[in-house]
């Protein structure tokens, strides 16, 4: 027996059978999407990679919100490094009577030490490189200048003097953390700053000094300022990468989300399909070994079919990827970096590895079975069950698949939390299915026509009832996790957005300035404006002991943590956007030295009810003790704090005041006056954050809607494998019915009832486990609180009770249009 010929003769004549067909179509989407999501992700990490350093500005740097000592620059220089300075902060700019709030960056000689600097001499204009503006000049972003009607050559308002605007501001190094920058940015030399005297005490400003060298004098030189940068942060190429990361992380797990359940739900179709096709070669078997043919050479044709079947379809499935993967670039826009680098083959070879394990680990076990088919099965129908073999290498299959895919998609918890819930439905639907088989056992004497003829089908063919069960209610509960859980969670994401959202922040605010901020507020149309103090100070003690952080990040530097400033305020009232988690609150007019504190804080640094913290505020040393925690929502963009003092036991110490409020956009230019006639004052636009973060979601959106078609196709093809499964016994049950009398109308209205009873526990069992998990998932995954859609949930199992008639009555058609003679003759 040449055991290649024959496997490929049957592969061309077995292909569009049927069930060969439905595995390769399943191979080709589990392979598409791993390759997609796979390349994208791999794509994005190493552009993060590659591009860190120019991203920061440098190899390595020190920042806070005092300048960093000439003490580090002067080691630097001795080890051989190059090192400059920067200072970033907000104010507001004026050219004539436009105004505009501007991201101030002043930097001195040797700026940028990596990456490039580039600008134009006109807006538009081909770019150049450029270096350090010279002293009286800047470097302005194009918004900017469209927003003050600005120039090249036009001199503008800055601080006490004015600058000249010589270039346009193109591109720029040290971009991290400012994935969503809130206002455009100005740079400009620090001596102008300096003179400019915009760094006063109070002054919002960041100070970083940037150092480049040779990779080993970099781990050295931090080695050596670990211990020596008190209250300094440092930072390292890692955080270059984590604006961009933290944008990217939540598109991430809603992709692996779809490719999670989209390559699980091409193995069941596998499984389904591949045992189908084992079934239907048990007579070729029987005959094949009576034909004196030797089981290994059986088996290993069979075998060889399915592997002559991978390779196109892993083929044809890293070409449908890469073409998703070009769509999921596009879909995703600004949310990844601007210059990808070409494709790796990494990805493409997992989604082959990801298709081949599916292939045999899902594929083979059912060709086992056929290695104890005897030559009698020609005369006396016999055959062997599932050997336990089978069973090891389905969940041996199954480990590997999880294993890939977690691999290519990075999300752990995502894939236990999920992987999880449908383990257990799996497990549930066995046991609910093979429990109502054993009570229609009972019931079915007690039935008459149509009835008793679909449910005495359940339960003559009990092993596959159950397997079809268990696929319906996986692809069902898959469906509605992404058909209706998914757009849930993103409606959610988006929700948290509402369109009274504060856009705009008033800092700085002096208290003798707070009536007249009010007042100016309220001629605005701001429904309620809450002023709040706002104070900073120094963490000096938890339980009379020096802080000490519960989990330190390798690039921070947090061993005196007493030494880092602390901004907090003090109310009578419980704040809102604020949950009360656990303690009290202090009553409205008491005097105790008592504080909240927000339940991140109080992880942080490990603290407890009945804790105490001893800050200095001012030139006072005030010990406080912690009464109550809470939760803040940090997405609601109003003021909240880490620390919240109460009011009654603060005394003098020193304050300014802070505001959020929601103005529309086309009333913003009348906030231009405010500034003008109070200078102090500091106007934080954040529309442009709250734009951002909407584009943010639609563009996640888009990207899974796109992935959520392939998981949406695998849903069809269990649904059409676990249906087909008991086809070819259907099909002559049907002959010997109509043999006996039986007409076309009760075998079809036999066959609605077996579906349904199958589709309809189904549903239950998916719309269950959907709602469940989807609000777990939510919770512990995407840190959201989803409440089931209970009304689109009962809609979709309504619609799967549906579907499931509906193919049981389109399966049929044929096989009751079928001579009876001519079905048993091919029985």
């Amino acid at each position: 027996m040449n055991v290649l010929r024959h496997a490929g003769r049957a592969l061309r004549r077995e292909f569009l059978a049927g069930d060969l067909l439905t595995v390769f179509a399943a191979l080709v989407l589990g392979v598409a999407v791993m390759t997609a999501v796979g390349t994208l992700v791999n794509r994005v990490t190493l552009a993060l990679t590659s591009s860190a350093a120019e991203m920061l500005g440098g190899d390595l740097g020190l920042g806070g919100r005092e300048d960093v000592p000439q003490a580090f620059a002067d080691e630097a220089r001795a080890r051989g490094l190059a090192s400059t300075r920067m200072v970033s902060f907000p104010s507001v700019l004026f050219h004539g009577d436009e105004s505009q709030m501007a991201n101030i960056k002043a930097v001195s000689d040797g700026y940028p030490l990596r990456g490039e600097l580039r600008v134009s001499r006109a807006p538009g204009g081909v770019g150049e490189v450029a270096g350090t503006p010279a002293a009286g000049e800047a470097y302005a972003d194009p918004r900017l200048m469209q927003a003050l009607g600005l120039k090249v050559g036009d001199a503008l308002e800055f601080g006490a003097g004015t600058l000249t605007v010589t270039r346009v501001l193109q591109a720029e190094p040290d971009t991290s953390g400012e994935l969503m920058q809130l206002s455009p940015p100005l740079l400009v030399n620090r001596i102008d700053v300096d003179r400019a005297g915009l760094l006063g005490p109070g002054s919002r400003a960041s100070y970083r000094m940037m150092f480049a060298g040779s990779t080993e004098a970099i781990a050295d030189f931090r080695g050596w300022l670990q211990p020596r940068a008190k209250g300094l942060r440092i930072v390292g190429i890692a955080d270059a990468q984590r604006g961009v990361r933290g944008a990217f992380d939540l598109a991430g797990r809603f992709l692996s989300l779809a490719a999670l359940l989209a390559v699980l739900l091409a193995g069941v179709a596998t499984a389904l399909a591949a045992n189908r096709f084992a079934l239907r070669r048990i007579d070729q078997v029987a005959v094949l070994r009576c034909l004196g043919a030797r089981n290994r050479d059986i088996l290993t044709a069979m075998a060889l079919q399915l592997v002559l079947l991978a390779i196109p379809a892993c083929l044809v499935g890293i070409g449908l990827g890469m073409a998703a993967q070009a769509g999921l670039v596009q879909a995703l826009g600004g949310l990844i970096p601007g210059r990808l680098p070409l494709p790796q083959a990494t990805p493409a070879l997992s989604g082959a590895g990801i298709g081949l394990v599916l292939l045999l680990g899902f594929g083979l076990p059912p060709l086992l079975r056929l290695r104890k088919v005897p030559p009698m099965r020609v005369l006396n129908r016999s055959f062997a069950t599932l050997p336990p073999s089978s069973l090891l290498v389905y969940a041996a299959a199954l480990a590997a698949t999880v294993a890939l895919t977690v691999q290519a998609t990075g999300d752990v918890r995502l894939a236990a939390w999920v992987l999880g819930g449908l383990a257990a439905l799996a497990l549930l639907a066995g046991a609910a299915g093979a429990t109502l088989l054993w009570l229609l056992r009972g019931l079915q004497p007690r039935l008459r026509g149509r009835w008793k003829l679909g449910l005495a089908a359940l339960t003559r063919r009990r092993g596959l009832a159950v397997m079809q069960l268990v696929g319906l209610s996986l692809s069902l509960c898959a469906l509605l996790l992404l058909s209706v859980i998914g757009p849930g969670l993103l409606a959610q994401w988006r929700d948290r957005l509402p369109s009274d959202t504060p856009n705009y922040f008033l800092m700085n605010i002096q208290p003798e300035q707070r009536q007249a901020v009010l007042a100016a507020l309220d001629g605005l149309g701001v429904d309620s404006p809450g002023i709040e103090p706002f104070s900073t100070g120094r963490l000096l003690a938890v339980n009379d002991r020096p802080p000490q952080r519960q989990e330190r990040e390798d690039n921070n530097n947090d061993d005196d943590d007493a030494n880092r400033p602390v901004n907090f305020s003090w109310r009578h009232d419980f704040p809102p956007a604020n949950t009360l988690l656990s303690g009290r609150y202090w009553a409205a007019g008491s005097t105790a030295a008592e504080a909240s504190i927000e339940q991140g804080w109080a992880e942080r640094y490990g603290m407890k009810l009945g804790d105490t913290v001893t800050l200095q505020m001012g030139e006072q040393e005030r010990r406080f003790t912690v009464t109550s925690i809470r939760k803040a929502d940090w997405d609601s963009f109003r003021v909240n704090f880490f620390l919240l003092l109460n009011e009654g036991a603060v005394g003098d110490a020193p304050y300014n005041l802070i505001t959020a409020f929601h103005l529309p956009r086309e009333q913003a230019p009348a906030l231009a006056g405010l500034t003008r006639q109070y200078p102090n004052i500091s106007l934080l636009d954040i529309d442009s954050i709250l734009q951002r973060v909407r584009e943010v979601v639609d563009r996640v959106s888009q990207a899974v809607q796109l992935v959520m078609g392939f998981s949406l196709l695998a849903g069809v093809l269990v649904l059409l494998a676990a249906l087909q499964a008991t086809a070819g016994e259907r099909r002559y049950d049907s002959a010997v019915l109509r043999t006996l009398g039986a007409t076309r109308t009760q075998l079809r209205g036999a066959v609605l009832v077996e579906f349904g009873a199958l589709g309809l526990l189904s549903s239950l069992l998916a719309v269950g486990t959907a709602a469940l998990l989807g609000s777990v998932v939510a919770r512990q995954v995407f840190e959201l609180q989803l409440s089931p859609p209970w009304g689109p949930l009962l809609a979709g199992g309504a619609l799967g009770v549906a579907l499931s008639m509906l193919a049981g009555w389109w399966g049929t058609r044929r096989i009751l249009h079928t001579p009876p003679a001519l079905a048993l003759r091919e029985a």
